[in-house]
């Protein structure tokens, strides 16, 4: 996870001075070597406490670990090898070509988001599992069938509803050996917090896919995936955004297969 996407990807739950040093820093990542702490707090406005917060704000202990990591984010972007690997997208101006595009950046940046860590306590959770409850929002539906039946054909029990009644009488049977699974991508997360609440009482692992964000269903949650949202339009943004949530699952789904041999 680089700091720079890390700092991209929090930029809207960010506060006002924030999101003013994000947007500097973002846009002039090559120069921030050349200022302290005190420098980047006149540049921007804003004091140098806040720059200090804003850097533990993003898991360094001060301004300049946070500087190194811009410079070694910026220094080993490999741009040149990212243009070599969407050259065969931009060979052309189709629709095709063009979302082809849009998917290798989205699914760049969400690759680079997740830890393995956590990939690898997602597949095991999975794996030891008696039972596993799958919820999801509105928006995340046709991805939470897809994960439901992939987790059958390997033999795992599984269970999904749409309906918000009947997730939460699933989720009070759920006991420690049990395993809750959220997705959700651009809201409506909070009516799965519930949800989760009733499965945690009852000792159950909580699994979620969400947005890179603070947000209420990875707050609850004990493993925390994420997908990185494009900039595009917002009709745009969710087939992007289902592509990749997709592909953390298909990721999920290899982990079981490979395991498994």
């Amino acid at each position: 996870m680089t700091c720079l996407l890390k700092m991209r990807a929090m930029r809207d739950q960010m506060s006002v001075n924030e999101r003013k040093l994000a947007d500097f820093i973002l846009e002039n990542t090559q120069l921030l070597r050349d200022y302290s702490s005190s420098q980047l707090a006149d540049a921007v406005g804003v004091s140098q406490s806040s720059v200090v917060k804003f850097s533990q704000k993003l898991g360094y202990r001060g301004y300049p670990s946070l500087k190194l990591a811009v410079y070694e984010s910026y220094a080993g972007a490999g741009i040149a090898a990212d243009e070599e690997k969407s050259r065969h997208f931009t060979q052309s101006d189709s629709v095709l070509s063009t979302l082809g595009q849009k998917k290798l950046e989205v699914l760049e940046n969400t690759v680079s988001i997740n830890e393995s860590e956590q990939l690898s306590a997602a597949i095991n959770a999975i794996r030891e599992a008696r039972c596993i409850q799958i919820s999801a929002c509105s928006g995340s539906v046709s991805v939470a069938r897809y994960l439901t039946h992939q987790l059958l054909e390997l033999g795992c029990w599984a269970v999904f509803d749409e309906g918000g009644p009947l997730q939460n009488r699933i989720a009070d049977s759920l006991r420690d050996e049990d395993l809750l699974c959220i997705l959700c991508d651009f809201g409506g997360e909070e009516s799965l917090v519930e949800v989760a609440n009733r499965a945690r009482e009852h000792g159950v692992k909580v699994l979620s896919l969400t947005r890179y964000n603070y947000n209420a269903a990875s707050i609850h949650s004990d493993i925390r995936l994420y997908v990185v949202p494009s900039e595009d339009e917002e009709a745009l943004q969710r087939l992007l955004f289902r592509s990749a949530q997709l592909h953390v699952i298909e990721a999920l789904v290899s982990g079981l297969l490979e395991g498994a041999k």
